[in-house]
């Protein structure tokens, strides 16, 4: 019976998330004054949703998959979809070209997570302002580089293994982008206040990208190709939707190289490589330089109290001993009674602190 029960809610599921998929379509460079500038660039592997017969599972890559259960991620979850796991780009949609210290703004869909209350239609337990983004950068890529791994990297680079940085922590929802057609008071509004017609057709429309905005560190070495993980983090919370009592994780991912070009000219030009259905969006959100989150640290989900299954929250202690932390953080018999989800969470934490 409880095989069945499983399997309806799993079945349920795949239908709600049909429509919750969001991944990095576009980037630009930001000039000081907020404008776009200098060309555009793609993911790795970007197959663009204008294209005929367009599949979006050839961009989208959620982690875990819908399959895991638990549905919380491990370390046999790879950051990257396959297409994206070696540095490759398709034909007409190149690498960004940037220069150290630059702003870069990394442009998705909200397709309703930013704009519909709660996230989108009969979804529970979902975070405010649609999650939050992650922007991780490194000099030292993986093929088969593990999101857990990464979740690790800090803003300091002492984190984890130490191959990369935390570049940006920023609410998935930039306050201005918006859907066509989906029906929310909110994107109506923002549509009103932010019109964004193609050009030289007054009164058409188009949708309203979404933007992550990274700045590019300063001291990375020009010549080579700079690594850049967008990843967002859309969790379930415990105890809100009942096909995940324990909670969810949910991520999805996109894999980007730049080009490191010190001469690169940031002025105003005609933008190279645009996608079919180009947003003629020009420039950046206002606060671009300085955008924010209501959640800057990836790994604070992971001690909230239930998540994963686990009755009390473990807290990152400063007072902790960080070579003997880990099961001394919980009783043996709190571990022993530990789903093995839960378990990941322990040893996300322990890693975490020891870094």
């Amino acid at each position: 019976m409880h095989s069945f029960q499983a399997a309806v809610s799993l079945v349920l599921v795949y239908f709600e998330l049909a429509a919750a998929h969001s991944w990095l379509e576009q980037l630009s460079n930001i000039a000081s004054n907020g404008s776009f500038v200098a060309g555009y660039g793609y993911p790795r592997g970007f197959v663009d949703k204008g294209a005929p017969n367009f599949d979006q599972n050839a961009n989208v890559w959620l982690v875990p998959p819908l399959e895991q259960q638990p549905p919380f991620v491990s370390h046999a979850n790879l950051l990257c979809h396959p297409s994206q796991r070696i540095a490759n780009q398709t034909a007409s949609y190149p690498r960004l070209q940037t220069v150290p210290g630059g702003m870069v703004a990394m442009r998705y869909a909200e397709n309703g997570h930013a704009t519909i209350p709660d996230g989108g239609r009969n979804l529970m337990g979902k975070p405010e302002k649609g999650g939050t983004v992650f922007v991780f950068g490194t000099q030292q890529p993986r093929q088969d580089e593990v999101l857990l791994d990464v979740l690790q990297w800090t803003r300091d680079g002492l984190g984890g293994d130490r191959r990369g940085f935390l570049l940006a922590s920023q609410n998935f929802d930039d306050g201005r982008c918006y859907q066509l057609g989906n029906g929310a008071a909110l994107a109506n509004s923002r549509k009103e206040q932010t019109p964004n017609a193609l050009p030289g057709q007054p009164g058409s429309e188009h949708e309203l990208l979404c933007e992550t905005d990274v700045r590019v560190p300063g001291n990375v070495q020009v010549g080579k190709p700079y690594t850049m993980y967008w990843v967002w983090q859309w969790p379930n919370t415990p105890r809100k939707d009942p096909n995940y009592p324990s909670g969810r994780d949910e991520y999805y991912t996109s894999c980007v190289d730049v080009d490191i070009d010190s001469a690169l000219s940031l002025q105003p030009q005609q933008l190279a490589h645009p996608i079919i259905q180009q947003d003629p969006m020009p420039t950046a959100v206002s606060d671009f330089q300085s955008r924010s989150a209501l959640t800057t640290d990836p790994l604070v989900l992971y001690s909230a109290s239930a998540f994963g299954g686990l009755d009390e929250p473990l807290r990152l202690a400063s007072h902790m001993d960080c070579t003997s932390v880990g099961v001394q953080a919980i009783k043996a018999t709190e571990v022993a009674a530990t789903p093995t989800a839960s378990l990941t969470r322990v040893a996300i934490l322990t890693s975490a602190v020891r870094s």
